[in-house]
């Protein structure tokens, strides 16, 4: 007979120890897959935090360089007005001497001995200054010492013609010798070349804007200017670079925009620079606008006395156009343009060549009114010739601005593009985005439509490889059966109870692995869906702040015709004043 053998309590305790060890195995496998895409997330997370951190750190580079540009301009401004000083400080006390010198012989409060002396010791201390042998001609004349002043003059006129003659016109005009001064001022006149002429020509303009010459003088000066003008815009390029200057003059005063505006049109636009430089652009013409109304409105107090009004401009000629003095201004010049442009030194370069053709030493008569109505201040003249000269300088000045409006709004884009790129967001960075390109013409519906396809073909190749499929059951059914076959031919029984226990590991197992693929599922359609909304807030984003910047950008625009009426409705002469 023979024994039968219970092995019911044998298979329990192999199929609780198997069922522990495919448990803790399958936390195992569950947990290192869970920390491999926590790493995977991490790293992308990361990469994509390194970029913006790479951004960042970049604009603070820019914005410490421009604060350091600034700080090395102002050390720099100090230090070139010191050497200013050093170098042509002695000229200072020559210049007041000159009108102090005519004020005192109008009072009559100073003896000829005390003049002598003053303008000798003045011709001892500043050896190559044009100024001083012409007050020793000035103290000569007083006393009437005729050989003195003659070879006073003759000195003088040899060190610089043009302001010796000036000054001499000037002075005859103040003490009312008409002929002389009007024979001085025609014989200035007739040895100039309209194409090349020295700085000091400004106090042509400037006398000829207040009648400082009288009816005689104001005549040879008018039909002068008349003359040579009309002889030198006959030249297409003469009036071509007056234009240009025009040009210019509007483009340094855009306004830059600020890092921290319209920050996601900036991270998402592709033609983000073009709408920023259009805005920009057209951000001047309200600055120049209200730049002009200012000088059209101002009303200087008429001057007191002829004496006080020819001072004024003796003290002009003798103070602003020193040739010597010139390299040195020209230094502060552009320094004063780093700081005004906030260390930018690409704007600050263009609003400086501008600035400094006015400490050029020599210029055409049209680029001096051209000068003169943009930067009196470099010329040294005061806002009533600015004036003239803007009116003389209209019709560029009106082809400039037309040229201008014309330049940045060819650059208008009619397609804007957002550009959803694979680093749009951290979710885009984090789960590989295929990216996308969003016609903002498309309207709204199409733009979120294209999204939402864009992080479906992102995400659902995910979610499907993360869905739970019945083919798990085959290769580890396979093994099992062949186990249990293996077992039946040795023992019927044991390879029954094998087959049964493989069966139920590999369901339980199947049924583990089936709930972990659904929370997997589940978790990666949170984020699809999360994902999807943040790139949707963003497209809004982006569209709210296009339509704020399209709204600027026509505003600014618009101020073209105020501008232009401004300028049609300029005088052209003081008289229209």
């Amino acid at each position: 007979m023979s024994t039968s053998i219970d092995l019911t309590p044998l298979s329990r305790q192999i199929n609780e120890v198997g069922r522990e060890i495919i448990n803790n195995l399958g936390s195992q496998i569950d947990g290192v897959q869970a920390n491999l895409g926590t790493v995977r997330n991490d790293l992308q997370l990361t990469r994509s935090e390194l970029a913006d951190l790479r951004e960042e750190f970049q604009q603070f580079v820019e914005e410490a360089a421009r604060v350091a540009a600034v700080q090395q301009s102002q050390v720099k401004i100090v230090d070139l007005k010191a050497q200013l000083d050093r170098e042509f400080g002695h000229y200072s006390v020559v210049r007041r001497t000159s009108v102090g010198l005519l004020q005192g012989f109008d009072v009559g409060n100073i003896s000829n001995a005390v003049a002598t002396n003053v303008a000798e010791e003045l011709m001892i201390q500043t050896p190559r200054y044009w100024l001083a042998p012409a007050l020793v001609a000035l103290a000569a004349w007083s006393h009437d010492r005729q050989d003195i002043a003659e070879k006073s003059v003759q000195e003088a006129f040899s060190r610089d013609r043009h302001k010796t003659s000036l000054f001499f016109t000037l002075v005859l005009r103040r003490q009312g010798r008409m002929s002389g001064s009007v024979r001085w001022l025609r014989h200035y006149m007739a040895s100039l070349d309209p194409s090349a002429l020295t700085r000091e020509f400004a106090v042509i303009l400037e006398a000829s804007s207040c009648n400082a010459f009288g009816p005689e003088g104001n005549e040879l000066l008018s039909a002068k200017l008349a003359e040579w003008s009309k002889q030198l815009r006959q030249h297409p390029e003469a009036v071509e670079e007056q234009v240009g200057r025009w040009t210019s003059e509007l483009a340094s005063h855009q306004l830059q925009l600020g890092s921290n505006e319209y920050q996601t049109l900036r991270h998402l636009c592709a033609q983000w620079n073009t709408i920023r430089e259009n805005m920009e652009a057209a951000s001047a013409l309200p600055e120049v606008l209200a730049k002009y109304r200012q000088v059209r409105d101002h009303e200087a107090p008429p001057p007191t006395s002829l004496e006080d009004l020819l001072d004024d401009i003796l003290d002009t000629l003798v103070t602003e156009f020193d040739a010597e003095e010139l390299p040195l201004r020209r230094e502060v010049t552009y320094h004063e343009a780093v700081i005004e442009e906030r260390g930018d030194l690409n704007r600050a370069e263009k609003k400086a060549e501008l600035l400094q053709e006015a400490l050029e030493e020599t210029n055409d008569v049209v680029t001096i009114q051209t000068m003169g109505a943009i930067s009196p201040e470099l010329l040294g003249i005061s806002i009533n010739t600015q004036k003239m000269a803007i009116g003389v300088a209209r019709d560029d000045f009106r082809t400039a601005v037309g040229r201008y409006c014309s330049g940045y709004r060819a650059k208008e884009e009619t397609d804007i593009v957002l550009d959803f790129n694979p680093n749009h967001s951290n979710h885009a960075s984090a789960h590989g985005f295929v990216g996308a390109k969003v016609h903002v013409n498309s309207g709204q519906q199409a733009a979120e439509g294209l999204l939402r396809d864009a992080w479906g073909n992102t995400m659902n190749p995910k979610i499907e490889r993360a869905r739970f499929g019945n083919k798990y059951y085959l290769q580890p059914a396979l093994i099992a059966a062949g186990i249990a076959v293996v077992l039946l031919v040795i023992n019927p029984i044991a390879g029954l109870l094998a087959a049964l226990i493989g069966a139920g590991v590999i369901w339980y197992l199947g049924e583990q692995k089936k709930k972990a693929a659904a929370q997997e599922v589940k978790a990666l359609e949170h984020i699809r869906q999360e994902a999807y909304d943040h790139s949707v807030q963003l497209y809004r984003n982006a569209m709210a702040e296009l339509t704020d910047a399209n709204l600027t950008y026509k505003e600014l625009d618009a101020f073209e015709a105020p501008l232009l009426e401004l300028i049609d409705g300029w005088p052209t002469t003081v008289k229209e004043n």
